[in-house]
């Protein structure tokens, strides 16, 4: 039987860079937890997006790893999808929002092995516009670009009306999610 395949995608500009320095131990954890990986370094902005509405069908999870824009993009291409997979987060911008939410840890190593060894949770993505994974941000003088997230985390109950999107990995969260 083969192994499961796995879509790495990251951003080698977020923050610093240091995805870059961590990239033997991040792939090496996913093979040892049985994958077969494919990485990708994103090479424009929106490549993250057009390669998960495209390829993530050929994979059993796909992780990323970047800041929360690359984050973003990975969420956004895969709810224009019919068929959805988990996705697995490894923080590596500058203020990792969606992270620091849900306590992923800042390690990427650590980062890397919850997200292929956790359990997945339901994360309700919302969207004002025709974009998942982004709403409008209500600010005053914001524009149409200015973009925050919009996530209600499972719990028992998910937001009325929004898309359900597994996230791979504990995540460090309660495990009271039903």
């Amino acid at each position: 039987m083969g192994r499961k395949k796995l879509l790495f995608i990251f951003n080698p500009f977020s923050g610093k860079g240091l995805v870059k320095n961590k990239l033997f131990e991040i792939v090496d954890q996913f093979v040892k937890s049985g994958f077969e990986v494919t990485v990708y370094p994103t090479q424009k902005s929106q490549d993250a997006m057009e390669l998960v509405e495209q390829q993530a069908g050929e994979y059993a999870l796909v992780v990323c790893s970047g800041g929360d824009g690359t984050l973003d993009e990975t969420v956004t291409g895969m709810m224009k999808r019919e068929s959805r997979i988990p996705i697995g987060y490894i923080p590596a911008g500058s203020t990792n929002d969606f992270a620091n939410s849900l306590n992923i840890p800042k390690n990427m190593e650590q980062a890397a092995r919850i997200a292929v060894e956790g359990r997945p949770f339901p994360c309700d993505i919302g969207s004002f516009w025709p974009v998942y994974g982004r709403v409008l941000c209500h600010q005053p003088g914001a524009e149409k670009q200015d973009w925050a997230y919009c996530v209600y985390f499972g719990g028992r109950q998910t937001a009325p009306g929004c898309p359900v999107l597994p996230f791979a990995g504990n995540m460090g969260r309660p495990d009271d999610r039903g």
